[in-house]
């Protein structure tokens, strides 16, 4: 049985949320191409399931819990986009000097391309 876009995004999101990167990247395309895009931080880009997956594993160990919670969806043949209200609590200390046990919020927007079932892009605007 196939899912629609919006239930893989969905459990996307899930995944996310429950730091299951091993479940997250099953999601993903072998040749996804991942960005982060950051005010403060810049661009992160992953290119391929294994960077991606090595990625997240990275940045899951940051956060003690994190949630991404969609505001509003917009869904177009083979993209979804998301407005998107993210909050975390830090595991460990940041460079820009945010502690240990601290929590952050943000809003943000997450831009998907789906092909064949799968994620093959991923932009996230922070």
């Amino acid at each position: 049985m196939s899912v629609t876009n919006r239930e893989l995004v969905e459990r996307y999101l899930r995944c996310y949320n429950a730091k299951d990167v091993e479940a997250m990247v099953e999601l993903f395309a072998d040749d996804v191409v991942f960005e982060s895009v950051s005010n403060t931080a810049g661009v992160t880009r992953s290119n391929g399931k294994e960077e991606l997956a090595q990625l997240a594993r990275m940045s899951a160990e940051w956060f003690e819990q994190r949630r991404q919670k969609p505001l509003a969806w917009v869904l177009d043949g083979g993209h979804v986009a998301l407005e998107i209200d993210y909050w975390c609590r830090l595991a460990k200390d940041l460079p820009d000097g945010k502690k240990a046990g601290e929590e952050m919020t943000l809003r943000g927007a997450s831009f998907f391309t789906i092909r064949s079932g799968l994620i093959s892009r991923l932009v996230d605007y922070m």
